[in-house]
């Protein structure tokens, strides 16, 4: 069994074999006790048949043998030899010679003596098997005492045959009988494993069901056993399953998927403070929607977001970002935070680009309706960042804060329509270099800020005809 458990061999299958084998052993020795007890009961039915026979046959013929009579010896003998049974026998004197005798003799020449097995009987008779020229055959040998002397012997051999064909008939039987029971105890033992192993594989099922995300099934109730108390603790256990991913999908729309995961696993405590990290932020919002806003109606603002920003979070999760808030119009996207990452900017930057191509294909569609399309301005910065819990005890929020955070809000309100503003922070970072030039108005003027921020401005017309952004472009879209 511990071969089998190396190979990914299903439960009731080795139940069947292992079933099988313990039938098989079972049946086995019981045949082999059967056919040793058959073979004892052979061996005592022919002592006791001998030993009746030369017993009767020695006390009939002790006066004879101490009168010399031979003719009434040669009656005997010749009387005894008549049972179908004996084959021989013979009379000897004191002296060991033969007196009478008659049939078939133990100590004929044709006797085959390497087959000769003597033992004694539990009547202490000395019985010798032996193979004679016409078969096999059992030779009895007990003294003949006359007034508690003994005056000779007695020799009787009883054939063997056809107690040897009766019990090889037997043999037969049993041999048959325990391999239609081994047969049949196989055959019974695949579909009792299978019996056994049903409640497994139902459990099997619905946690496979579950793993692969479909509804959860119920398993069967109505057991009382250990089965049904398993069957009872696994469905408290699904239920509870369920409820963690329904309550993870819930909050992973109001939190990033990862910082949802970590709450519900517990690996994030309900603590203010946080940690410093390297990463990259994006403020992404909609230029001129105050103006917007006054002309449109509430239902039709929140339309309009919530039409541009499903694509935008897309976005940023496919350049493994993480969406860290809707503010009004604008959308902020964290990378490297919580997920360390060490190309953030890169990752920042190609969220940025695909973001506004994003808005242009809207935007043909929406001109191809004529209606006025809607712009958007992107300013991106790198540096240290505090993540962690704000707010209050009675409700916080997982967030990112420090002057890296607040210049990138800064420099999107001076990104131009359609482009990408990103400041020197970001530039530095590996792989940027060659997609980023410096702003052509020199460094600029931060609101709140004493030291100017250096800009660097995007071509996002180098991306257009790249095979991999248009290929992650069609893959937002195809999203649901």
């Amino acid at each position: 069994m511990k071969r089998l458990n190396r190979y990914s061999i299903p439960l009731a299958i080795r139940w069947s074999i292992a079933i099988s084998a313990l039938v098989t052993a079972a049946m086995g020795l019981l045949g082999w006790f059967l056919i040793g007890q058959q073979q004892s009961s052979y061996k005592l039915q022919s002592d006791l048949l001998g030993e009746v026979i030369i017993d009767q046959f020695t006390r009939a013929a002790s006066e004879p043998l101490m009168a010399d009579d031979l003719l009434s010896l040669q009656v005997l003998v010749s009387g005894q030899e008549r049972n179908p049974l004996i084959k021989g026998m013979q009379v000897l004197n004191h002296r060991g010679e033969v007196v009478v005798s008659a049939g078939v003799q133990p100590l004929d020449g044709n006797a085959r003596d390497e087959a000769r097995q003597s033992r004694v009987t539990a009547g202490g008779i000395v019985a010798e098997s032996w193979i004679s020229a016409d078969g096999g055959a059992i030779s009895y040998r007990k003294p003949i005492l006359f007034q508690d002397t003994r005056v000779g012997f007695a020799e009787l051999v009883v054939d063997r045959e056809p107690l040897e064909r009766e019990l090889a008939r037997t043999f037969k039987a049993l041999v048959f009988t325990t391999l239609g029971l081994i047969l049949v105890g196989v055959m019974l033992a695949v579909p009792l494993a299978y019996r056994f192993s049903r409640p497994i594989r139902q459990l099997v099922a619905v946690g496979e069901a579950m793993d692969r995300g479909d509804s959860y099934q119920a398993l069967p109730p109505g057991r009382g056993d250990e089965i049904g108390r398993i069957y009872n603790a696994f469905g408290r256990m699904a239920d509870e399953i369920v409820v963690k991913q329904q309550l993870e999908s819930t909050l992973s729309r109001y939190i990033s998927p990862e910082y949802a995961a970590k709450v519900i696993s517990g690996e994030v405590t309900p603590a203010f403070g946080g940690i410093r990290s390297e990463g990259s932020v994006l403020f992404c919002d909609i230029v001129g929607f105050t103006e917007l806003s006054e002309r449109l109606d509430p239902e039709a603002v929140a339309l309009l977001l919530n039409d541009f920003f499903r694509y935008f979070a897309a976005a940023g999760h496919s350049c493994q970002g993480t969406v860290d808030k809707f503010i009004g119009d604008c959308i902020m996207i964290v990378f490297g935070v919580p997920q360390r990452d060490e190309r953030h900017a890169f990752h920042a930057l190609t969220c940025a680009v695909l973001i506004q191509l994003v808005a242009e294909r809207i935007n043909q569609q929406r001109v191809a309706q004529k209606v006025d399309p809607v712009l958007f301005r992107i300013g991106i910065n790198s540096g240290a960042m505090l993540e962690g819990n704000l707010g209050s005890h009675e409700r916080m929020q997982y967030t990112v804060v420090g002057d890296t955070v607040n210049v990138a809000s800064r420099i999107c309100g001076l990104a131009q329509p359609g482009a990408v503003l990103l400041t020197e922070e970001s530039a530095r970072q590996p792989g940027m270099r060659e997609f980023v030039e410096p702003g052509r108005g020199g460094p600029l003027k931060v609101r709140g800020r004493s030291t100017p921020v250096q800009p660097y401005e995007v071509d996002i017309g180098l991306f257009r005809g790249d095979t991999q952004i248009q290929e992650s472009l069609d893959a937002i879209f195809i999203k649901p």
